[in-house]
């Protein structure tokens, strides 16, 4: 019986970024920018089909030269564009089927935004954030005791916080 395909979500890949590793510490994998760009291939491919659907929510690659990475991960890849994304649209054309600013997205009722940055609190509406940029760390909130937690309004999909494995779009919204 043939797999149906899965949706995945990932962000900040930062191929070809020479001093990634410096600021992510051990979230990341490599003592080179080389051997880190080669894990995350290996680490998307581990999960992903050339069947599945990817969200990659921005931060794609730092040099031109590392986008041609792109072609060796599996998978129809869709761009949400990140603040390090500046290349001419017509390279991500080359590797993307689709590039967007931010994306509403429904999954079983629920709905989400798919961003590179955190939205702010107001524009949430109900909706869970899924977004990047924030490598590491997540967003917090103040509850009632004047103790921070973590807002479950909001999902990291950074590299960091898969340790490079992309995670479907299923779990990350229906998520608790």
């Amino acid at each position: 019986m043939r797999k149906m395909s899965d949706v995945y979500v990932i962000s900040d890949l930062h191929l070809g970024h020479k001093n990634i590793l410096k600021f992510a510490g051990t979230f990341r994998y490599g003592s080179t920018v080389d051997e880190h760009d080669d894990w995350l291939v290996e680490q998307w491919n581990s999960v992903v089909t050339k069947r599945d659907w990817v969200w990659v929510l921005g931060d794609v690659a730092f040099n031109k030269d590392a986008l041609h990475l792109m072609q060796m991960m599996r998978g129809n890849k869709r761009l949400i564009l990140g603040n390090h994304d500046m290349f001419p649209l017509g390279l991500y054309n080359k590797y993307f089927v689709s590039i967007h600013g931010l994306v509403s997205k429904s999954v079983n009722g629920r709905r989400a935004w798919l961003s590179h940055a955190p939205i702010h609190q107001d524009e949430l509406r109900g909706c869970k954030n899924i977004h990047g940029h924030v490598h590491m760390n997540y967003i917090v909130k103040q509850n009632d005791d004047y103790k921070y937690a973590r807002d479950d309004r909001y999902v990291n999909a950074c590299v960091e916080a898969s340790y490079g494995v992309p995670r479907k779009l299923t779990d990350l919204v229906m998520g608790d």
